[in-house]
This record gives structure tokens, C-alpha cells and sequence, in this order.
């Protein structure tokens, strides 16, 4: 594995400076999503209104490039759990909801921009087609039904857990069909 260990504040200050309009959610979402729809080039869909000559855009790209590394070596070696880039446990549980909501919506999006034809046919067939549902319904969640309680708190955590093992399923039913 990379030396680079993901934090979500260092990315999110990166993105500030950079002035991308995503969260540090949004960004790992769309590269998880990436990674598991076997889509490529991020810095398309990421950088594009960017000026690549910017310090601030460039230290930025490096972060994510990181975080795609980093990523891609979680998937690829299976262990549980994937990290996902969320608000610390001292954020609102607006904000945690909010950013679980957005990695999801993230996530489909890209996912969904690199299948094709029968391979997606065959992920849609397979348990990984009921997790992408269940992704769908993550990504309408409306953040406000989530109070201060720890009810809340344990069904962010819940929610957490079952996107980095869904996430990682979704990733291996895509790499056995590629083995196909």
C-alpha cells in the first residue's frame, strides 16, 4: 500500500483551495464509483473547470490521485473496512447523514457512467443489482429525519458499515464478470 492515509479535513481544506464544487464525500464517491464501474480518468470529471497551472489545483489533484490510489488498493486486496471519507464522529449528525446521502448519490453516478451492455446487465442480475437499489435509496434519504439522538448515531454507523461491505461486493461481482 501507498504511505497516504486519507483524513477528511486535509482533503476538504485541498478542495476549498482548489475550488472544486464537491465534498471530500462526493469526491470518494465518485472515485469509488469509478473504480468499481471500471471508469476511468477522474481528473475529467473532477479537474475539468480547473487551471492545472494553479498550486492549490495541483496539490489537490495529487490528494485525489492519492485517495484513487488508496482506494483501489482497498478493493483490490478485500479487506474489510473499506474507508470511507466522511465528517469525523465529532460533526452534526446533519452534516454525517448529508455526506453518507451524497457518497451514495456519488457513488451511482460514476458507477453507472463506466458499465456497459452485458456487464452491467449481469451486475444488475446479481446480489450487486439489489445493493445499487439499496445505494438509490441512501442517496434520497432526507438528512432531516435524523435528530441528535443515539438512535441516529447508530444508524449512521449502520449505514457506514453496510456501504463499505456493499461497496466492496459490488467491486468483486464487477471483477469476477470481468474475469468472465
Amino acid at each position: 500500500m501507498n504511505d497516504f492515509t486519507p483524513e477528511y479535513r486535509h482533503l476538504a481544506d485541498q478542495i476549498e483551495a482548489a475550488g472544486l464544487d464537491y465534498t471530500a464525500a462526493e469526491i470518494h464517491g465518485i472515485l469509488a464509483g469509478m473504480l468499481c464501474g471500471r471508469a476511468a480518468n477522474w481528473r475529467q470529471v473532477l479537474m475539468e473547470e480547473t487551471d492545472p497551472e494553479d498550486p492549490q489545483v495541483q496539490h489537490c489533484a495529487a490528494d485525489i490521485e492519492n485517495l484513487l490510489l488508496f482506494t483501489a488498493e482497498e478493493l483490490h486486496s478485500g479487506t474489510i473496512p473499506l474507508r470511507l471519507m466522511l465528517p469525523e464522529e465529532d460533526a452534526s449528525v446533519a452534516e454525517r447523514a448529508a455526506a453518507i446521502r451524497d457518497w451514495s448519490q456519488c457513488f451511482l453516478f460514476l458507477f453507472g457512467f463506466g458499465l456497459a451492455g452485458e456487464q452491467e446487465q449481469q451486475l444488475l442480475n446479481s446480489d450487486a443489482g439489489e445493493v445499487l437499489q439499496d445505494f438509490s435509496e441512501i442517496s434520497r434519504m432526507n438528512v432531516e429525519d435524523f435528530g441528535e439522538l443515539q438512535e441516529a448515531e447508530e444508524a449512521l454507523m449502520q449505514l457506514e458499515e453496510y456501504l463499505w461491505v456493499a461497496t466492496s461486493l459490488i467491486w468483486h461481482e464487477a471483477d469476477s464478470n470481468d474475469a468472465e
